[in-house]
């Protein structure tokens, strides 16, 4: 059977859990769990990938492109689906080491059928990792039922929150570099593909960190504007140093819609769930 439909398989199966946790639990904070989840692993993977620590091999996408699309299948999809199911039916630790256990036979699996290589990571660390994962987010699962949580935490749920929407969008739309990539001579890394994950990356989190404090603290409304100037600045810097590599006519101020679209998702996501995190006011 091809990588590529045992990869569909993990995002049909991440659905299913969803799905079922969503129906059983019928709180939809469940979706804010799910993608603060993925912004958690994001920066280990990061980390893991650059670092030559294994390589995805879905078949999805051309060349190293692939490798997003498969790492974007696992933190995205099947690992935070497991998280929030495991979450939405209050499951005990033995079924906890047991979904640990799960997903590293399937890393080795992968890596028996050709379609996961691994270099300096082997399979036991996934399940290491993931028990780690599973004991944060039942800390964030509990924190977010809390009437008010300490500040920290609120800007923290917007940022993971508002950083996935954003890296989910930026995926669909880019699909590993079709449309732009970002590279910088001065970077140490050799391998192209791997600098522009970093550089995506950390553009990313910049955005993330100017919408976070303008949506989370009590700033009044004309400082809140400033977060658009900041984020239109940060774009032309990518321009004016070349870090910013179109693959087709496109400007860096195209990409500006992303941010735009992903504040309004986060919105209508916290206003669907309840979580009042957003604009408190000044006094």
């Amino acid at each position: 059977m091809s990588g590529t439909y045992w990869y569909y398989g993990l995002v049909v199966a991440s659905l299913v859990l969803l799905i079922a946790a969503l129906q059983h639990r019928r709180d939809w904070k469940l979706l804010v769990l799910h993608l603060s989840i993925f912004s958690l692993i994001h920066p280990f993977e990061v980390v893991v990938l650059t670092t030559n620590g294994y390589v995805y091999l879905p078949g999805i996408l051309p060349a190293a492109a692939d490798n997003f699309a498969g790492a974007f299948i696992s933190d995205f999809f099947i690992i935070p689906a497991s998280a929030v199911f495991i979450s939405a039916f209050s499951l005990s630790w033995r079924f906890i080491l047991c979904f640990a256990a799960l997903f590293t036979g399937i890393d080795w699996y992968f890596t028996s059928l050709g379609i996961y290589q691994h270099f300096w990571w082997k399979s036991i660390y996934t399940g290491i990792g993931l028990i780690v994962l599973y004991a944060i987010s039942a800390w964030l699962w509990s924190n977010l039922h809390k009437s008010r949580p300490p500040l920290l935490f609120r800007l923290l749920i917007i940022h993971f929150t508002y950083f996935a929407l954003q890296s989910a969008i930026t995926f669909a739309v880019n699909r590993g570099g079709q449309l732009f990539t970002m590279q910088m001579a001065s970077l140490p890394l050799d391998e192209p593909d791997k600098m522009m994950n970093v550089l995506i990356s950390i553009y990313q989190l910049i955005v993330s960190a100017t919408v976070v404090l303008c949506m989370g603290l009590k700033l009044p409304f004309r400082y809140r504007t400033l977060g658009i100037g900041v984020i239109v600045g940060l774009n032309w810097v990518i321009e004016h140093f070349g870090i910013f590599v179109p693959q087709a006519n496109i400007s860096p101020y195209h990409i500006i819609f992303v941010p735009v679209l992903a504040s309004v998702l986060l919105q209508i996501l916290f206003k669907i769930t309840r979580v009042d995190y957003l604009f408190p006011k000044c006094r």
